[in-house]
């Protein structure tokens, strides 16, 4: 193993190496990547550490290009003559074998400072001002969420952090930049013109949709786990004893007491806290098209992540399993939160004035996010005991990030279908669903009545 140090002047070079030898404070962690807080001399480091040996093939790219360590390192440089705001960088390096390069380390100063989102009152003029200023001199961040930039709650003072994609150029494409401030604007709100708020809105649906497939990554989140027999794909700040149960005997939840419903198609269960669907096999057809797609179970799981990541109200997703001999997907399973006390929607007090206002927010939230629901009765719709409705049973499902009047259309007939004559539909409900639903999905009432013509 060979290791290749760069240093900033004056920086001691075994302090540096010493920082490598501390465990430190797990700031982020996954197999592929990890940064820890640690404290020598009096003063504060941030080692950042990207692991290329747990991916195949990986390592041998870096005999062409720059590992994510030099190419901040060096970016930081430029900015810092640029007077561009940065942390302090104090070191790198890059550890090799006869494969490529296994590990690469970038060492950081600690700024007196906290991410945007987590101080209170910081004022949007001066962090727009900062980030033109940065734009001016050529900086195309292209990851400018809150976290990458440091305010000293004392001071005032910004700095930019984690500098991983950022370019300086001579003549930096106005777009980029504008979706620079689009983006940052998703989790902290600024003073921008109709063109950028539209642009943001566009912005943060792009990145939620590719967000959500972390959900089938190993990462803090997410991860694999193994029950018996079965291996599962799991939300790790949800393991507990009580999952562990459900998952080392999910057929268990589906008998007896714990039966919720037994269909051809589908079982589900509930234990604790929890919700059990099986799906089962239906059609020898779906086993040649399973073999080439995921299997409902885990299309579902990403899309009831999807949705609570643009706060569309359902279950949260804890768990999936697909169980495949030869490849083949004979049944797969998801877990899922259980929503305490709920009731269908056609069971729920029609006099509450309250209900028809949220069920229009929430239908008018999943259309405009761009998901539609092409299975929308009201038994997919259930209602808490303090009166929210919530999306369940997501097979229905589909994500094309618009959503036009005639598919809006059919979903709700599909919902209005399964409550007329029931107790929720009312004249009242009606037409405080349809004036909610509009103002949220951004349809025009005419449009939807134009529609049914």
């Amino acid at each position: 193993m060979k290791t290749k140090w760069e240093l900033s002047d004056g920086v001691d070079r075994s302090l540096m190496e010493s920082l490598l030898h501390d465990e430190g404070e797990i700031i982020k962690q996954s197999p592929a990547k990890s940064v820890t807080r640690h404290e020598a001399d009096g003063a504060a480091f941030y080692v950042k550490r990207s692991r290329h040996s747990v991916f195949p093939l990986r390592r041998q790219k870096y005999w062409f290009k720059e590992c994510p360590a030099r190419w901040e390192w060096r970016v930081a440089g430029a900015m810092h003559s640029l007077d561009i705001p940065v942390v302090e960088h104090l070191a790198f390096c890059e550890n090799w074998s006869l494969t490529g390069l296994q590990e690469d380390i970038l060492i950081t100063s600690a700024f007196g400072g906290q991410p945007l989102h987590l101080v209170d009152d910081v004022d949007a003029q001066s962090v727009l001002r900062f980030v033109n200023e940065c734009h001016e001199k050529g900086m195309v961040h292209g990851d400018l969420h809150p976290a990458n930039i440091l305010i000293n709650p004392t001071s005032g003072e910004l700095r930019l952090a984690d500098l991983k994609g950022v370019r300086l150029e001579r003549e930096p494409n106005p777009a980029k930049q504008k979706e620079d401030l689009a983006y940052l604007n998703i989790h902290f709100p600024m003073p921008l013109s109709p063109e950028l708020l539209r642009l943001s809105d566009r912005v943060r649906r792009e990145k939620m949709a590719v967000r959500s497939r972390r959900c089938l990554k190993n990462n803090r989140e997410f991860g694999p786990k193994s029950c018996g027999k079965t291996s599962w794909w799991i939300r790790k700040p949800m393991a507990n004893e009580a999952l562990g149960q459900v998952l080392a005997e999910p057929d268990s939840v589906l008998r007896g007491e714990t039966l919720l419903k037994a269909g051809r198609t589908s079982t589900v269960g509930q234990q604790g806290g929890f919700v059990l669907k099986r799906y089962n096999f239906k059609k020898p057809l779906n086993l040649l098209k399973d073999f080439f797609r995921p299997t409902k179970a885990r299309r579902a799981f990403q899309l009831g992540y999807h949705l609570e990541l643009v706060k569309v109200r359902t279950p949260s997703v804890i768990a999936v399993a697909e169980h495949r001999p030869l490849g083949f997907a004979i049944r797969s399973y998801l877990v899922m939160a259980k929503i305490e006390e709920a009731t269908d929607l056609i069971d729920a007090a029609h006099d509450d004035p309250c209900l028809a206002k949220r069920l229009a927010k929430l239908i008018g939230r999943m259309h405009a996010e761009g998901f539609s629901h092409r299975d929308l009765k009201a038994s997919n719709v259930l209602v808490d005991c303090k009166g929210e409705p919530w999306l369940i049973d997501l097979d229905g499902l589909s994500f094309s990030g618009t959503v036009s009047v005639r598919v809006a259309m059919s979903n709700l007939n599909r919902l209005v279908r399964g409550v007329r004559g029931k107790p929720v539909d009312t004249v009242v409900n009606r037409k405080r669903f349809i004036r909610y639903y509009c103002r949220v999905a951004g349809f025009r009432p005419s449009e939807l009545r134009g529609d049914q013509k």
